[in-house]
């Protein structure tokens, strides 16, 4: 469902839709989905069109437009009151799988109307309201969040016996926090799509905390690959101020947090775009975010082989590889996937993508549990409040 205000030009797109029709057994008629359309005009000339969407993409003028239109239902008759219109067209089976648009035109004219439009298949509550890209999305999503509540357990476990120790760094708490984040942040998004199932619009805030949980996590599991490639608490206590390595990893990640937040509040403002459990939506907003993301994961790659061959790093050698091929594997699988794929497999691929995210913070729990924390992080800086007489030592 879309609803909004039609002012400007003399046509404008309110929204666009693909059907997804259940196969029929021999003998019986296919159900038809629904396009239901509420409108309010206050002029005379305003028509409500239904199109090919490619139509709508070859930037064809509203005479044009009208022309190649497979539906044409005038909104009102020529008078000079406000008249509120209520359509319901049926769609027949033979469309199933084309990607079409609602259009409000008056061609020659300025439009101006107000609209309510929904869009629905003949299908279950899982698949109604979701158009053939995310059809499969929520039930998805359902066997996400059993996944993180069933992960949950065991991160908490883990966080609260360091804790207990006292044990905890930077870097752990970082990773910990963004952990939470990301299982928060996928609950709210599975919710989103149990209402959106229901309504065809479901909580638009909900999404947008859901998006914004998702730049907090992924910067926050990110800066921890970034450290850990680095060797700080590895190998070293920390990078040296000043030195051009701490410079070029300021600026990376510097250029990724800036880009990624940029990404996600387009996203978050964007009405009418696909349902997304990212702050990424495929389009020039979100190709800064991609590049960068890709040379953090090139830079932490060639950090960690740098790293690896250096003298004071050769005990720690298999641990700064591992986390230098997971940083570029986990970093570098979204840009791929969104340049070597397309809208209709989104249902897959976002839930591929968060998949990934789960086993990366899976892999470094094994490196981050208390048996084995003490171990990997055996170079800590001493704290005034864990070492209050170090500066006698």
């Amino acid at each position: 469902m879309i609803m909004g205000i039609a002012d400007g030009d003399d046509f404008q797109l309110v929204s666009t839709f693909c059907f997804k029709f259940p196969s029929a057994s021999p003998g019986q008629v296919a159900p038809s989905g629904h396009i239901h359309s509420q409108t309010i005009v206050a002029a005379d000339g305003h028509k409500f069109l239904v199109v090919n969407y490619s139509d709508v993409t070859q930037g064809l003028s509203c005479e044009q437009l009208v022309k190649r239109a497979k539906v044409i239902e005038p909104l009102v008759e020529k008078t000079r009151e406000v008249v509120a219109y209520d359509l319901t067209l049926n769609v027949e089976p033979s469309m199933d799988g084309q990607h079409i648009a609602a259009v409000i035109a008056r061609c020659g004219q300025k439009i101006n109307a107000e609209y309510i439009v929904e869009f629905t298949n003949p299908a279950t509550m899982f698949d109604q309201q979701f158009a053939c890209a995310e059809q499969g999305i929520l039930q998805n999503y359902i066997w996400m969040s059993l996944l993180c509540l069933v992960l949950a357990p065991t991160f908490f476990s883990a966080l609260r016996t360091l804790h207990r120790r006292q044990a905890h760094n930077d870097v752990s708490a970082l990773f910990f926090t963004a952990a939470a984040f990301f299982g928060v942040r996928v609950w709210l998004f599975t919710v989103h799509l149990i209402v959106y199932s229901h309504n065809g619009m479901g909580l638009g805030m909900l999404l947008f905390v859901a998006q914004f949980l998702d730049f907090l996590s992924t910067t926050m599991a990110m800066v921890v690959l970034v450290a850990l490639v680095h060797g700080v608490y590895v190998v070293r206590p920390c990078i040296p101020v000043g030195s051009a390595e701490r410079t070029a990893l300021m600026r990376v990640t510097g250029c990724f947090g800036s880009t990624f937040l940029l990404s996600t509040l387009f996203c978050g403002f964007k009405v009418d775009g696909p349902i997304s459990p990212f702050g990424v939506l495929r389009g020039p907003a979100a190709m800064p975010y991609l590049l960068s993301r890709t040379i953090t994961g090139v830079f932490c790659l060639n950090q960690g082989f740098t790293l690896a061959q250096a003298a004071e790093a050769a005990d720690k050698k298999p641990f700064i590889l591992r986390f230098a091929f997971l940083a570029a594997a986990w970093l570098l699988i979204m840009p791929f996937i969104m340049l070597f794929s397309s809208e209709d497999s989104w249902h897959r691929e976002a839930v591929i993508m968060d998949l990934t995210t789960a086993v990366t913070f899976s892999i470094l729990l094994w490196d981050f549990w208390p048996s084995r924390f003490g171990a990997l992080f055996n170079c800590i800086k001493p704290t005034e409040r864990m070492h209050p007489y170090s500066e006698f030592t």
